[in-house]
């Protein structure tokens, strides 16, 4: 039935809403058989040539709303560059689902795992709480991943919208300890021509802090990540910038940060690692 809509030209959007089902999952059927390429064209997505990924916007049509929401776009990038169709992609922090959804249009599977167990809305995600106390891979029986898609909780500038027992609350040290531990279970629990793609933004005092007064002591800056990566056993192939849209810092908030001689900060990367 669905294809059959489809042939006949019904948007998939249309189709999802008809039928009452995820629109990845008809992006899916849509998309079978095409190529990467096919699949970014069909979506409408420039695809990126270079070490920058900037977008304006995340796309509404993969995701839930979730703080700190990653554009599928980039996703589809990682994807693209780093993974082929039927590799098994692990994601130990799905948030809104927005890995889940992208794997699903492009071809591959997908497991994740979230604090926030949702059956309802979300069934392929399984919940797991990683224990910071006593850290363990939650995937015993089944095959290794082929790539990693690791966006953990932003430390301290989101920490009032997750869970108060998640890592994002935690100290600088805890943080970072944290990282180093858990990439090192990742390089312990995975074949050695797995890739591990680590999202993660730039952390500074802005918010109340003029640009020449920061103590970057206080700070959680792309070195931290590198240097975390590195003592695990990972090295990193690319850093690749995807900054964060410059919106919130126009308006009545830009002017207050120009009296106050505070310098905001959009750094997002993606750093790419394989196995040392």
């Amino acid at each position: 039935m669905v294809n059959t809509e489809l042939q006949q030209g019904f948007t998939v959007s249309r189709v999802a809403e008809e039928h009452g089902v995820p629109e990845p999952l008809v992006w899916s059927i849509a998309l079978e058989g095409k190529s990467d390429l096919d699949r970014f064209k069909a979506l409408n997505w420039e695809l990126k040539t270079v070490d920058l990924w900037e977008w304006t916007d995340c796309d509404k049509r993969f995701g839930d709303d979730w703080p700190g929401r990653l554009p599928a776009q980039m996703i589809a990038h990682i994807l693209y560059y780093f993974s082929d169709q039927g590799d098994l992609v692990f994601d130990p922090m799905a948030g809104g689902g927005v890995v889940a959804d992208t794997c699903l249009a492009f071809n591959r599977r997908c497991w994740s795992f979230d604090m926030v167990d949702r059956p309802d809305r979300r069934p392929e995600i399984e919940p797991y709480f990683w224990d910071i106390t006593n850290l363990e891979w939650p995937v015993k029986s089944k095959s290794k991943p082929d790539l990693i898609i690791f966006d953990p909780p932003d430390y301290k500038d989101q920490s009032d919208k997750y869970d108060p027992d998640g890592i994002s609350g935690l100290s600088k040290e805890k943080y970072l300890e944290f990282l180093e531990n858990f990439f090192a279970l990742a390089h312990l629990n995975t074949k050695n021509s797995t890739r591990l793609a680590s999202i993660n933004s730039d952390w500074r005092d802005f918010e109340n802090t003029p640009a020449m007064d920061e103590d970057p002591e206080k700070s959680i800056m792309i070195n931290d990540y590198v240097t975390a990566l590195h003592k695990s056993g990972w090295r990193y192939t690319y850093i690749i910038s995807a900054p964060l849209s410059p919106e919130r810092f126009k308006g009545d908030a830009g002017l207050a940060m120009q009296k106050k001689r505070i310098l905001g900060t959009t750094g997002r990367h993606v750093i790419i690692a394989e196995k040392k």
